[in-house]
């Protein structure tokens, strides 16, 4: 069925609106993560995400002594980058109660939400800290409210995604990432010192994924925890309903039962419009966007719970 028969049988505007599976349409999602704030990680790991513009997620311990080596790259670069932290308890000691849990958390989330100011609160990731036997004393419930509690959300299981331990060449790594295009679904994987440091993936296995991975960018929603959480949370119970068609607008509304207050990632659209329509002029609220339309439908971001989108043919296109 071609897309100007979709808007021709849908003119009503009945089901004609979809929320895309992952953000901007992509097959699937990826997601680089990195740990223990590690001197490599300012060495070597930012510099080669910044050169091919691909966001790293870095589970920091902002009381050890990788942080306070490379403070200013820490407190500054990495975040005037784009950057993402996530918390990885202050110390990477473990934890000898609740309690104590409570406080490593905490400390640690003061200093990344002074990092990176704005909204609070907000959503952060939190990765359990690799320690020895007999460090780790909470119980899974105990972790679970303590999360809660912060607004933290448990990262997917290191088991199966740990570099140099489960996936050790470019090629093994790139395995995770052809397996999310496979099965339209979310992968990622978790390093620890690259090019140095402990638990080494070298340089050149490093990379040379990176290559690889970003070559399957157009494919590829490569992003941090948090924002594909959010969406995939948001997208979980939403729903979208037309409130006009015509030839001159179409007019949606999409709505998300996740908590707006936490859960603020807009969703994106797919709507057929007149098959007239070859630029359409998005607008939600106070923003606008033009858009292209492709083999009769356009692609957008939409706010759940926000304001309806109305969708006109952009002037003089």
């Amino acid at each position: 069925m071609t897309a100007a028969r979709v808007w021709a049988e849908d003119a009503t505007g009945a089901g004609a609106t979809h929320i895309a599976k992952w953000k901007g349409d992509k097959q699937a999602a990826f997601l680089l993560m990195f740990d223990d704030s590690a001197p490599s990680h300012v060495k070597n790991v930012v510099p080669q995400l910044k050169k091919r513009g691909l966001v790293g997620t870095f589970y920091v311990n902002p009381g050890k002594g990788g942080w306070p080596a490379f403070r200013e790259a820490w407190e500054k670069e990495f975040p005037a980058a784009g950057m993402v932290y996530a918390n990885h308890t202050m110390t990477h000691k473990g934890a000898r109660d609740a309690a104590d849990l409570e406080q490593e958390i905490v400390q640690c989330n003061e200093v990344i939400l002074r990092v990176f100011p704005g909204r609070n609160p907000r959503l952060i990731s939190f990765g359990i800290p690799g320690v020895p036997q007999g460090a780790w004393n909470v119980t899974n419930d105990e972790l679970s409210q303590v999360l809660a509690k912060h607004h933290l959300v448990l990262r997917p299981p290191f088991d199966g995604h740990g570099a140099m331990i489960h996936a050790k060449t470019a090629d093994d790594m790139m395995r995770l990432a052809d397996r999310a295009l496979a099965q339209g679904s979310l992968e990622y994987i978790i390093y620890h010192g690259v090019g140095g440091d402990w638990i080494v993936t070298p340089l050149p296995e490093f990379t040379a994924f990176l290559d690889k991975l970003a070559a399957k960018r157009d494919q590829l929603w490569i992003t941090d925890p948090v924002s594909a959480h959010k969406y995939e949370t948001e997208r979980s119970t939403a729903a979208v309903r037309t409130l006009e068609t015509g030839q001159k607008q179409v007019r949606v509304a999409v709505t998300t039962k996740a908590d707006p207050q936490l859960y603020d990632l807009p969703l994106t659209l797919i709507t057929p419009v007149p098959a007239a329509w070859k630029t359409c002029t998005i607008a939600q609220g106070g923003g606008t966007a033009t858009v292209p339309v492709s083999a009769g439908l356009v692609r957008y971001e939409a706010l759940p719970g926000g304001d309806p989108v109305t969708i006109t043919p952009a002037a003089g296109k």
